[in-house]
């Protein structure tokens, strides 16, 4: 019974979108480009990478929300953005929020161009991670609507928006 109480307790103060532990937790991954696959989209053409995150999105809208999914059943922000990469860029990124932001490269915000991730602090222990697809929009997964694009001019949003970070493969 007590254990059940602790694993409760260890659930419940995870945050929404990924484990939020230090280097020590785990060592941060590089990220890396896959060869030359067919249907990947080099990041380096905006055009084409809104297009893939456009498409992405209408493939995956309303896919739920769910802490430590990863597939269509459902899924949380970092997996989201995990995924999206795998699947459109060919490029492995790391698994959690907190490795996501330090395995890229920090821009001024007027510097984003589509495919670059955006941060967000939701809460005390909560980060949040979605993809920026230009005109001030995102795609990402939400709590309650699912996956979806949302824009960064919405208050909730902007309150909490905190970088803007470029994975830029080797």
């Amino acid at each position: 019974m007590i254990s059940r109480l602790a694993l409760l307790a260890f659930v419940l103060l995870l945050p929404a979108c990924g484990w939020m532990g230090g280097p020590e937790e785990e060592p941060e991954r590089p990220v890396s480009r896959s060869s030359t696959l067919p249907g990947v989209v080099p990041l380096s053409d905006s055009v084409a990478v809104r297009q893939a995150l456009l498409a992405r999105h209408s493939a995956w809208k309303g896919v739920p929300y769910r802490l430590g999914g990863h597939d269509p059943s459902g899924l949380d922000c970092s997996a989201f953005t995990q995924l999206t990469y795998r699947d459109l860029f060919g490029i492995s990124i790391p698994r959690d929020t907190s490795a996501q932001r330090a395995a890229g490269r920090l821009l001024p915000p007027a510097q984003a161009l589509p495919g670059d991730l955006l941060f967000f602090d939701t809460g005390r222990h909560e980060r949040h991670v979605g993809i920026y697809v230009g005109g001030k929009e995102f795609l990402h997964v939400s709590t309650r609507a699912g996956v979806m694009i949302s824009s960064l001019a919405e208050d909730y949003w902007a309150r909490r928006f905190v970088s803007v970070v470029r994975m830029v493969p080797f």
